[in-house]
């Protein structure tokens, strides 16, 4: 017998194989993301956090304040010397001048604060303007740095997994 063509087995194995890949690259395109999106909360933790160092340099005291939502335009848009507001004013000194929030997707949102409450960086301001804690949440932990998915805190001191105390 010459038969030319796929059997109805072959045609079902190839297209098995082809669906196998293709989900896995879906899987591995997501996973990317999800640790792009945590690349910049970090990026962003951390300019804030050199903000409020020039603020403490400038100043002798962080900025103060209690479950302040970190990049929000109508309370945080900025930092200067007088600590953060919607913007800053072109006579004071500016230290940040846009204060970055987080990126929103893919949170489970256990770290918000605000009114209304919201996914947000979380800043608080702790013994007198001596030092200060950010909440922030993460979708995937990142252990060579000590961070863990789910809720992390960033003081002077740095970056640590788990809530602030």
């Amino acid at each position: 017998m010459n038969r030319k063509g796929f059997a109805t087995i072959e045609l079902m194995i190839a297209l098995l194989v082809i669906g196998l890949i293709t989900a896995g690259s879906a899987l591995a395109v997501n996973a990317a993301r999800s640790r792009q999106r945590d690349a910049v909360r970090l990026s962003n933790i951390r300019q804030i956090q050199a903000g409020l160092e020039l603020h403490f340099n400038e100043t002798s005291s962080y900025p103060p304040g209690s479950a302040i939502p970190l990049g929000d335009a109508l309370s945080t848009g900025c930092l200067n010397t007088t600590g953060f507001a919607a913007s800053c004013p072109t006579d004071g000194k500016t230290l940040l001048r846009v204060v970055p929030g987080t990126v929103q997707k893919g949170l489970d949102g256990i770290s918000s604060c605000g009114t209304p409450k919201r996914d947000a960086f979380c800043y608080l301001q702790v013994q007198d303007g001596s030092t200060y804690r950010i909440q922030f949440e993460l979708e995937n932990a990142l252990p060579e740095v000590g961070l863990q998915a789910g809720i992390n805190c960033g003081s002077p001191d740095g970056l640590n997994g788990g809530q602030c105390r």
